[in-house]
């Protein structure tokens, strides 16, 4: 047993009320989440918003790792963080992920209600609304089955982030614009204008034709992308998504045998069952539900940890961002629509200022260990 000291760090933004100043714990037979919820029951917080570091060493306290893996003793002065509400991080991502599909429907099918008229739709938009939802339902196949969080939580406002960037941008905004009546039977068709009528109104011109105008679409709307395009964007496509599957399950698969742990030092590799057996290999109904389970560790798992390699990894630090930029630029080439460009820009600005945090991270953790040739997010591209 050891007695440890509690405190809060220097003018917290959060402070918490009831701390323990101390609290004796088990540190041969507990575990960090022994002391959250010995926490808990005195300041009525849930363990997911604690943050535990040693005040000597700043190590932080992983949960569900023990007490003897840290450097603990009598009076060891522990910080205790209040980081704010917390949403487990695959309903944020559920959450996400739902919107853009059930908006796409929405805007695709209920064509009266929205647009006022009915329509067929173009090739480029049926291609684009298949894509689109085919897309958003593996990303949601991935949270459920294939995804291993190294934290399974973030702070509660990253939801309204979150509904920001998947809900309004890639769900209302670039749905409106793409399944915008585009009227195909005119493209052929002199444009017919009322003599009272400025042809230099945007509004006039979708009032006459009932095709957006150049604010919306970056070309002429009476240009239709050929077959051949289509097939060849959609071969793009294919690839794209399946190169970034496979980069996600190398991702989950380290993630399983090298879990982050408190100390990197001496450890056994755990032996689990990796996603791909879990998923692609399952022959049967109840191998393919047993990949729902939680991905458990052994006791005395903790493992070195390891940088990915393999499938697009030895070209970039984050080829599953690169893999989902390209296929999201074959969707922008689809479309033709500005709101399809705007959505790929602050996605790959996004992705790319995470692709440099993970980059540095890895140079950092593994020094000259991490191969000095590989690039952020483009391949040969600094």
């Amino acid at each position: 047993m050891v007695l440890l000291f509690l405190k809060q760090p220097a003018t917290p933004k959060l402070p918490i009320s009831n701390l323990p100043s101390v609290v004796e714990v088990d540190r041969e037979e507990a575990s960090v989440d022994d002391l959250m919820n010995a926490i808990q029951s005195s300041t009525k917080l849930a363990p997911s918003r604690l943050k535990l570091f040693l005040a000597s060493s700043k190590t932080v306290l992983v949960p569900n790792s023990p007490l003897r893996e840290y450097d603990m003793h009598d009076g060891t002065r522990v910080f205790v963080k209040d980081i704010g509400p917390q949403i487990h991080r695959r309903t944020l991502l559920l959450t996400a992920y739902s919107g853009p599909v059930f908006l796409h429907i929405l805007f695709y099918y209920c064509q009266a209600f929205i647009y006022g008229t009915t329509f067929q739709h173009t090739a480029s938009q049926v291609l684009a609304f298949t894509l689109i939802t085919l897309h958003f339902a593996k990303r949601i196949f991935e949270t459920i089955f294939v995804h291993v969080f190294y934290r399974l939580t973030v702070s509660f406002y990253s939801l309204y982030l979150y509904l920001f960037h998947y809900w309004l941008l890639s769900g209302v905004f670039m749905a409106y614009y793409i399944y915008y009546p585009t009227c195909a039977a005119m493209a052929s068709t002199p444009m017919l204008m009322d003599s009272t009528t400025s042809a230099a109104s945007p509004n006039s011109i979708i009032a006459s034709s009932g095709c957006p105008s150049s604010s919306t679409s970056l070309l002429s709307s009476s240009w239709e992308t050929e077959d051949t395009s289509l097939y060849f964007l959609s071969a793009v496509w294919i690839f794209a998504e399946l190169s970034n599957f496979e980069t996600h399950l190398i991702l989950a698969n380290l993630r399983i045998r090298y879990p982050r742990a408190p100390s990197y030092s001496s450890a056994t590799s755990t032996s689990v069952s990796s996603p791909q057996s879990r998923v692609l290999g399952s022959s049967s109904a109840a191998r393919f539900a047993s990949s729902m389970t939680s991905y458990s560790v052994s006791a005395s798992g903790i493992a070195v940890q390891r940088f990915p390699k393999g499938y697009g990894f030895d070209l970039v630090s984050c080829p599953n961002y690169f893999f989902e930029l390209l296929a999201w630029t074959v969707i922008a080439l689809i479309t033709r629509s500005l709101a399809s460009l705007l959505f790929l820009i602050a996605s790959g600005l996004h992705m790319w200022r995470k692709a440099v945090r993970k980059h540095e991270m890895y140079k950092k953790e593994f020094g000259s260990q991490y191969p000095k040739y590989r690039k952020v997010l483009i391949p040969y591209v600094k």
